[in-house]
């Protein structure tokens, strides 16, 4: 069969107006011109099949490191305490309830994703061999990209834990810390929440280097909880804290109004003139006040740490990363069958259009 399919004058007329027949006609065509090209098709689509298959063979294995949580929110949203007047007076009742932003599970999802605690997660120092490394210094190291983003740089060889730092510096790290970060969520880190509608949340971390995989997981792992623990908590410990030292010094006052009382009692015994009594009565009032507002306080005081405790978020484990991590590679065969089945449709595509190109330049 020639490389080239003509078009007959009957055919050409064909294509003066539109119709069925028309359309017909042009399948036929390409379909037969495609087909005349069977042996370029073949020759390309193997040599992609060979490049992915390549690829595959000389690509390093993967490993994966995965942790599965459950995530319990508590009783502390719905849960309404029964304060005392005094802790409405005071403007504690709507702040005992925490949360805020941080009330739903989905936000955990957004906190792995975030820079802040990316960034922190990767100023952390882990031991390994017995040697200090940060996570940051570990990434560029294991996973070579000191190579790909400092090679040729002043500050190929330095380290993130080095002390003295120029102002240079400090501006080629955020820029390094950037990349490590972008990279990170886009390459290595996967979140999922298991179904939906439920708390229980999968956290991955894909890389060339199983303990990079394992230990930073873990540590991202660790700074996101306690993030999320300590903001969800905040307010609810802010009001602890504040009504234990309005307790304890309220106590300290109801305690030195007894102690006057007392010692005014005993330098008073059988006086005859009643306006020595005054002073008596002052103070007895005095006490009685700074008991009924330390009763009070003790009672708000114990409902607001109950509340803390019902709004601390309780977090479960149930997956943990164990070392030797899950390997992936990807399958030769596959990777040959998916690069030949592109190529043959690049290579397919190029020659429609180009044959459709030139028939509308002789038209």
């Amino acid at each position: 069969m020639t490389d080239e399919i003509h078009i007959s004058a009957n055919d050409n007329r064909v294509f003066d107006e539109f119709s069925p027949r028309k359309l017909i006609v042009l399948v036929q065509h390409s379909f037969a011109y495609i087909w005349s090209k069977w042996l370029v098709i073949v020759i390309v689509a193997l040599l992609f099949g060979f490049g992915g298959f390549l690829r595959s063979y000389f690509k390093k294995p993967t490993y994966v490191a995965e942790i599965t949580f459950a995530l319990d929110e508590g009783a502390g949203q719905s849960a309404k305490s029964g304060y005392s007047q005094l802790s409405e007076q005071l403007g504690l009742d709507n702040a005992m309830e925490a949360g805020g932003v941080f009330s739903s599970a989905t936000n955990i999802v957004e906190l792995m994703q975030s820079r802040l605690l990316v960034d922190k997660t990767l100023k952390e120092t882990l031991n390994i061999n017995n040697k200090p490394i940060l996570f940051a210094d570990l990434f560029l190291d294991s996973l070579d990209y000191r190579d790909k983003w400092m090679k040729g740089s002043a500050y190929y060889k330095m380290n993130f834990n080095s002390a003295k730092k120029d102002s240079s510096q400090v501006l080629f790290e955020n820029r390094i810390f950037r990349n490590i970060y972008e990279t990170i969520i886009a390459e290595n880190i996967g979140v999922d929440k298991k179904g939906k509608g439920t708390t229980i949340i999968s956290v991955s971390c894909i890389s060339e280097n199983e303990l990079f995989s394992k230990y930073f997981l873990e540590a991202l792992i660790n700074k996101v909880t306690q993030y999320y623990i300590e903001t969800k908590t905040l307010r609810a410990k802010t009001n602890v804290e504040f009504l234990q030292k309005r307790t304890d010094s309220i106590k300290n006052a109801f305690s030195g109004a007894l102690f006057g009382k007392a010692a005014f009692t005993d330098a008073n015994i059988n006086v005859v003139r009643q306006i020595s009594s005054v002073s008596g009565e002052k103070q007895q009032t005095d006490v009685q006040i700074l008991r009924t507002t330390y009763v009070d306080l003790v009672r708000s005081l114990e409902s607001a740490k109950t509340t803390l405790m019902r709004e601390t978020p309780l977090i479960q484990y149930l997956d943990v990363p164990i070392l030797p991590l899950k390997m992936s590679n990807s399958s030769n065969i596959k990777n040959f069958i998916i690069f030949f089945l592109l190529g043959a449709f690049i290579v397919i595509f190029y020659l429609v259009v180009k044959k459709g190109i030139s028939y509308i330049l002789q038209n």
